[in-house]
């Protein structure tokens, strides 16, 4: 028994992603025997791309059921079944982490209808879903909704078993990892569903080609071992050992895997996960002040390096708002529709420039745009560690994040030179790091507490 799935999701970083769709057919080879469809209400806004991709609006979602109301049914309907989708790793990935939200280990055999359609249909242009209906004359009405896609794959599969003639997918293909969902690691990770840390996967050699992190490791770690594209398959290949550092911070994962990144860069790590750092903040001088421009990092040095486009316009927003000057006045005018974006949201916030450290006068040197990082000059900021009562803690001392270290005792927590003498520090320079930003931002994203009162 086949259950041919498809899902419409909200998209975003992976292990954020919800679903707003489900369409499940259950085939038995010959005929639909049952099917499944309903909206799911995410509980989470639906982006404007999604929208208009899928037609699914928010409005459309408000009285849909939530994921939980419809776990059971899908849990019953899979049951026995295989798992079948058109780019089934997205697809059981997503449904996975729901189900791991839930505490429910959802594990089922898997099928790709794409790898099977470049074995069975080779010379194709492309093997998306809407190319194989174009070249195979299969009808959808419903492109990019979860009925309409689940339909077509459902006429995909049939095309596929009938061209089978030596049954390689039943006798070859789903024994495979991809396929039943087990993979050499499966025990080690087993309990690592809801584990946030850094990995490595090691080669026989004992090098490091693949370094990543995740708030839900053994998903992540799974969709190495679940996927079927070229470079996934050359990957399983090659790995022969797994580690996994627990951090219990994702803010800390991210830290040490720029830094293992950088230091190591694994063969099959993308060139572009943070080797290098893109972008950052450098100095236009003006007649009495001086303006800011957001740009690519080359060869000259910025003032400032921050995490993406998003965090600089933010940065220079909370300037623009101590200053009380408006955005031109900031930045090059090619920035402004961005940074005057994130002063409108910092208003609906209702935040002044008190909460962003008080203000600041012209002329303004370009020391004291470490100052916007930072609103005070020494601070403690706590995030989650490894195991219950532990902290992860980061410094501040003279608007500088000096690095990071962990705290069991609530007395520790206070102690500014305790923590200090046992601090991992960041090796840039003084404010303008890649390392900066990321503390940065999830300080002014509310998701560290600061240490009011310290010794």
């Amino acid at each position: 028994m086949y259950a041919v799935i498809d899902l419409e999701a909200t998209g975003g970083k992976p292990s954020e992603e919800r679903i707003i769709e489900v369409a499940i057919f259950l085939y038995d080879g010959k005929d639909i025997v049952d099917q499944f469809i309903s909206l799911v209400n995410p509980e989470v806004a639906i982006p404007p791309f999604v929208q208009k991709l899928t037609g699914i609006k928010q409005r459309d979602v408000q009285g849909a059921p939530r994921f939980h109301e419809i776990a059971k049914r899908i849990v019953q309907m899979t049951e026995g079944a295989v798992f079948v989708a058109h780019n089934a790793p997205f697809d059981y990935r997503v449904l996975r982490e729901e189900f791991a939200r839930l505490g429910y280990d959802y594990q089922r055999t898997v099928l790709d209808t794409i790898p099977l359609s470049e074995k069975f249909i080779p010379g194709l242009p492309a093997y998306g879903l809407a190319t194989l209906c174009e070249e195979l004359g299969i009808t959808n009405a419903k492109r990019h909704r979860a009925d309409g896609d689940a339909r077509a794959t459902v006429k995909l599969l049939e095309i596929l078993l009938e061209k089978d003639r030596e049954k390689y997918i039943e006798g070859v293909y789903l024994k495979q990892p991809a396929a039943t969902g087990r993979h050499p690691f499966s025990k080690q990770i087993e309990p690592l569903v809801k584990t946030t840390g850094i990995y490595y996967l090691f080669n026989e050699h004992g090098e490091v080609i693949y370094i990543g992190k995740s708030d839900q490791l053994r998903v992540r770690i799974d969709r190495h071992f679940l996927s079927t594209n070229e470079k996934a398959l050359a990957l399983q290949e090659e790995v022969r050992s797994l580690r996994v550092e627990e951090t219990g911070s994702l803010l800390l994962a991210e830290i040490l895997e720029h830094l293992a990144l950088k230091k190591l860069q694994p063969k099959y790590n993308n060139p572009k996960d943070k080797y290098s750092l893109r972008l950052g903040l450098f100095v236009v001088p003006g007649d009495d002040s001086l303006l800011w421009d957001l740009r690519g990092i080359r060869r000259d040095r910025p003032s400032l390096q921050v995490a993406d486009a998003l965090a600089g316009s933010k940065m220079l927003a909370r300037l623009a708002l101590r200053l009380g000057r408006p955005s031109h006045e900031v930045a090059l005018p090619k920035h402004e529709a961005t940074i005057n974006k994130a002063l409108r949201a910092f208003e609906f916030e209702g935040k002044t420039a008190q909460d962003f450290g008080g203000s600041l006068e012209l002329p303004l040197t370009e020391e004291q745009i470490y100052a916007v990082t930072w609103p005070e000059e020494q601070m403690i900021l706590l995030d989650k560690g490894r195991k219950p009562g532990i902290h992860t803690v980061f410094l501040i001392e003279n608007h500088q994040c000096l690095g990071y270290t962990t705290a069991e005792l609530a007395s520790e927590t206070q102690d500014f030179g305790l923590l200090k003498k046992k601090l991992t520090r960041f090796e840039q320079g003084v404010g303008g790091t890649y390392l900066q930003s990321l503390v940065a931002d999830a300080f002014w994203a509310g998701r560290l507490k600061q240490v009011k009162k310290f010794s």
